[in-house]
């Protein structure tokens, strides 16, 4: 059966419980007083450090310092003092760039298009003016109008042939012959290409040629005498007649027709030449040249040249053009500011308002040291790589790849949750690209390498400090050697090998660097966050530690009750999935604020004396409840992890000190005062968490177990649930968030260590440490029970 269940919990408060245990009615909220005329209520605001943050960054990232621009000058004119470049500059060389460009256009040949369709109507021109000369043969003679013919031919065929020319074809009654000879002829001097005249060469054909496109995607280049014009055709048409078998007459008439019907069908194109010299300029890249910062372009006391002048122009020129710094920054601030909200809404759905706080500051710090250690490491990076002469440092694209851009990663992931550490990997990727040139390449190797410090860290746990040198070594680094070589494939230009044995080592070492950093600052981190990790749990609870030495001599009762009260809480602890480590360590150091007046405490006081007798009741509460402010004075001082103060400091609530809070009431007339009581309440606050909760019940009942003078089980099961039972009833247990399933538990657990920790042991034989004989003899009968007296019933 279990120990707690409804049956046996008191749900409901008694009458005349009014608020929280310890509450002071009637007191107004203070708030806190204002710190150089900030109120303090601000440094609790996330916005307010989403603002710091964004400024800061923004400030930091597009930073640049303001330069001012030359002092003009003429040429001819003497220096009065040094002109030197402000600062380094790349500078166009807009002369030579349109030098090259103009080379580029002048090189591209002028575009002529040959246009088939030209001999194409000429043929069907010619079978028409055939067609329509023999049906003119067809009409009466005393009809035939030679006049007519000639305005027909020159209006619809546009030729030009005398009266003896149609009397010619008519005695060659239109023949086909001469027809097929003069489209032959025709044909002969058209496919090749005719060209009006030469005389309109006027963009230097003559001496370079010319494209001549024949067709959609067929072109050569031609040169002049490539090609003819009509005047050349019509000469060599000539000689080819001539040298023809045919009468006279039939010549002529070939002649005649030849000139009439011979057209030009090559032409210059304008647009496609324009357009190709304008593409010949595109893709001349522009020339640039650098100008380091304090080169000298004019010396004191020189003429200055028209060269010297130019560049000064020039340099100036590009100062005016560059974007004002104010723009940049709040374009950055902006982005930055937005990144940093998001964040904060998103670590407020997944953590409770406190600990989102904590990890947007922690993830804001991080940002700001990771952009400080960056730029200052890619600064000698950059130094390196242009003084050294080993082929691994020598390369200027790899020396980015050795920053410990992982060394956030592996922070968060050991002092936080994975999710936490996720949030800071996708925001240091995102501003590692952007800070460094805009670089996709380096926000995916940022991206993929803070997964694999992420997964380094859970694998080799967060026991030990030097896991986070293992997660760095063993999974970083071969991770970024993997991604270097895998990018170094991917990019569109494979470089040389002694780029890619560079980019290796140094992706390698970054690793190694970055996991050096988190290790080096990981104690301040857990300093300055209060982060309580295994590692500082573990030295925190060592037992050699000067405190629990301290606290073993001067208060050796407290100890040893610490001792238990931190097994049974540990154990407890394990059974409702808490941290037993943290509940351990917050257990032994409870009660440290005993050891400044241990005599004041019934585990620790000198038995045949009693101080509290010559004390008040309220006094004597004073004193006891003022361990509890002495121990928070103390872990302050050691700088114990907040939790553990938070545990110190609640591990009574604000819980009434029954003994004295009942002697008060003894000593006192009820007629004449009246016994409060929020004298004899310590102050508080009732247990925040399970972790103080579960110490608050231990430490109870560790120490009503020790009132008990049989211990038995049936004593132990009252013990714990009375105790229990008083602390709900009094609203103790309203604010830790336990379930009846973890009370449950917790009994349980508790049950079983009393069980162990006061385990009877068999008597030794031939001792009577006891004396048992003697008072059974005294009797007058023999007891063999070690435990005689009856249970006693407690109730805390």
């Amino acid at each position: 059966m279990s120990l707690i269940s409804f049956k046996n919990l008191r749900l409901f408060k008694p009458s005349g419980y009014t608020g929280k245990p310890g509450e002071k009615p009637g007191l107004p909220d203070a708030s806190p007083p204002p710190v150089l005329g900030i109120p303090k209520d601000i440094f609790h605001n996330p916005f307010f450090f989403c603002f710091i943050f964004a400024l800061a960054f923004a400030s930091f990232i597009s930073y640049t310092p303001q330069t001012k621009a030359l002092p003009e000058i003429k040429a001819g004119e003497i220096a009065t003092s040094d002109i030197t470049a402000p600062a380094d500059m790349t500078i166009e060389d807009v002369e030579t760039t349109e030098a090259r460009q103009r080379e580029a256009s002048d090189a591209v040949l002028p575009v002529y298009v040959l246009d088939p369709n030209v001999y194409l109507n000429g043929e069907d021109k010619v079978h028409q003016f055939f067609e329509a000369g023999r049906d003119w043969l067809k009409t009466p003679a005393a009809a035939k109008d030679y006049d007519q013919l000639q305005k027909v031919a020159m209006d619809k065929f546009g030729i030009e042939l005398g009266r003896s020319d149609f009397q010619a074809l008519e005695k060659e009654s239109f023949s086909p012959d001469i027809e097929t000879t003069l489209l032959g002829l025709i044909g002969k001097y058209s496919n090749p290409g005719l060209i009006l005249s030469k005389s309109l060469f006027i963009h230097k054909e003559d001496e370079r040629g010319f494209t001549l496109v024949r067709s959609p995607g067929v072109e050569v280049a031609v040169r002049p005498s490539d090609i003819l014009e009509i005047k050349e055709a019509k000469s060599r048409i000539v000689v080819d007649v001539n040298a023809l078998d045919l009468n006279a007459r039939k010549k002529g008439l070939l002649i005649s027709l030849s000139f009439g019907f011979l057209s030009p069908n090559v032409a210059f194109a304008k647009t496609e030449t324009e357009a190709r010299k304008e593409k010949a300029r595109a893709s001349i890249e522009k020339v640039f040249y650098p100008i380091k910062k304090g080169k000298v372009l004019i010396r004191k006391g020189d003429e200055a040249g028209p060269e010297a002048v130019r560049l000064v122009e020039i340099i100036n020129d590009a100062l005016r053009l560059r974007r004002p710094w104010l723009v940049g920054f709040l374009g950055t601030f902006f982005l930055l500011a937005l990144l940093l909200v998001v964040l904060w809404f998103y670590l407020d759905s997944f953590l409770s308002r406190k600990a989102a706080l904590k990890s947007l500051l922690m993830i804001g710090l991080t940002v700001a040291a990771a952009l400080v250690i960056n730029k200052i490491l890619a600064y000698f990076a950059g130094l390196s790589s242009q003084n050294s002469r080993f082929f691994l440092f020598a390369e200027a694209e790899a020396t980015g790849l050795v920053l410990p851009f992982q060394f956030g990663t592996l922070l968060c992931a050991f002092l936080s949750s994975s999710n936490v550490a996720l949030i800071f990997t996708i925001l240091n990727a995102l501003l590692a690209g952007y800070v460094f040139g805009a670089d996709y390449f380096l926000l995916i190797f940022c991206f993929v390498g803070g997964l694999a410090a992420i997964y380094g860290v859970k694998l080799y746990g967060r026991q030990k400090r030097t896991n986070i040198l293992r997660a760095g070594f063993f999974m970083v680094a071969p991770i970024n050697i993997f991604l270097v070589f895998t990018l170094h494939l991917i990019r569109e230009r494979l470089g040389a090998m002694d780029q890619l044995a560079s980019g290796i080592f140094m992706g390698g070492i970054g690793g190694l660097l970055g996991a050096a950093i988190a290790f080096v600052l990981l104690p301040f981190y857990e300093n300055i966050f209060q982060f309580v990790t295994p590692t500082k749990l573990l030295e925190l609870s060592n037992s050699d530690s000067e405190i629990f030495r301290e606290m073993a001599l001067e208060a050796p009762g407290s100890y040893h009750h610490s001792l238990i009260v931190a097994s049974l809480a540990e154990k407890a602890a394990e059974a409702i999935k808490l941290d037993p480590l943290l509940v351990k360590t917050g257990a032994l150091y409870h009660d440290i604020g005993k050891i400044k007046m241990p005599e004041y405490f019934i585990e620790n006081k000198n038995r045949k004396k009693d101080i509290h007798k010559d004390l008040t009741p309220s006094m004597s509460t004073l004193v006891i409840i003022n361990h509890v402010k002495e121990g928070v004075e103390i872990a302050r001082k050691r700088h114990l992890p907040g939790p553990v103060r938070d545990i110190i400091e609640q591990h009574h609530g604000s819980s009434l000190v029954r003994y004295f809070y009942q002697k008060a009431k003894e000593k006192s007339d009820p007629e004449i005062e009246k016994i409060g009581e929020e004298t004899y309440r310590y102050p508080g606050p009732p247990p925040q968490t399970k972790e103080a909760a579960l110490v608050m019940l231990a430490d109870s009942i560790e120490a009503a177990s020790r009132s008990l003078k049989v211990h038995k089980v049936d004593n132990f099961k009252r013990v714990i649930r009375d105790i229990f039972d008083s602390y709900l009833e009094d609203g103790q247990l309203d604010d830790c968030n336990f379930s009846l399933k973890d009370l449950r538990a917790v009994a349980a657990s508790f049950l079983s260590t009393l069980e162990m920790v006061y385990q009877p042991r068999i008597e030794y034989p031939g001792f009577d440490f006891e004396m048992k004989k003697k008072r059974s003899e005294k009797n007058g009968a023999p007891n063999h029970d070690r435990d005689s007296e009856p249970p006693e019933d407690v109730s805390n």
